[in-house]
């Protein structure tokens, strides 16, 4: 026969037993829960800097594009014909071809947005990008297959390397492009 001491461990666990097991569950859970947020916190950022890059590359291909097809370059701090926003060097002013004859057109940053404005509409023009970090521009030259820093003349450049940097909610990230002038280039 059982004793009574033996009988009560037999039917049920003791208080100590219960709260070590309700302790050891809260630390599952709360693991479990660290780690649900991690990940969604992983995901958001990878949602953030996708669409980030995305919008960054839209950009780009807009920009690399009319470069491409570029007549020729302005010089830097030249404004041209355009009106309304004074001049930076960190802008590209280009003559594109319109229609049997040129237009002037330019890519800017005001106010951490990317405009393009041709020498047809006010400014400050059409919105790119917006939530623009960093634009800036390089100038080269390759002759006799030399490549060589054209910043001063950007006249004679033959291409351009662009970097453009934006911000999507809490990521920042940028690409860079490289441009040839077609019509440069072959003359």
């Amino acid at each position: 026969m059982m004793g009574r001491h033996r009988l009560r461990r037999a039917l049920g666990a003791s208080l100590v037993e219960m709260v070590a097991g309700l302790l050891i569950l809260s630390f599952v859970t709360a693991s479990v829960v660290s780690m649900y947020t991690t990940g969604r916190q992983s995901h958001r950022r990878a949602r953030f800097y996708s669409k980030s890059q995305t919008e960054i590359r839209y950009a780009l291909r807009e920009m690399t594009r009319r470069i491409r097809t570029s007549n020729a370059l302005l010089a830097q701090g030249t404004q041209g014909n355009l009106s309304g926003i004074a001049s930076s060097s960190f802008q590209v002013v280009m003559t594109v071809p319109s229609g049997g004859g040129t237009k002037q057109c330019r890519y800017y940053v005001s106010n951490g947005i990317l405009y393009r404005q041709t020498s047809t509409q006010s400014a400050p023009g059409t919105p790119i990008l917006k939530d623009v970090v960093q634009l800036t521009f390089a100038y080269y030259k390759t002759a006799a297959g030399t490549r060589i820093s054209a910043t001063g003349a950007v006249g004679s450049a033959t291409e351009v390397e662009i970097l453009l940097q934006a911000r999507y909610e809490s990521v920042t990230t940028g690409l860079a492009a490289y441009v040839t002038l077609r019509s440069v280039v072959a003359g």
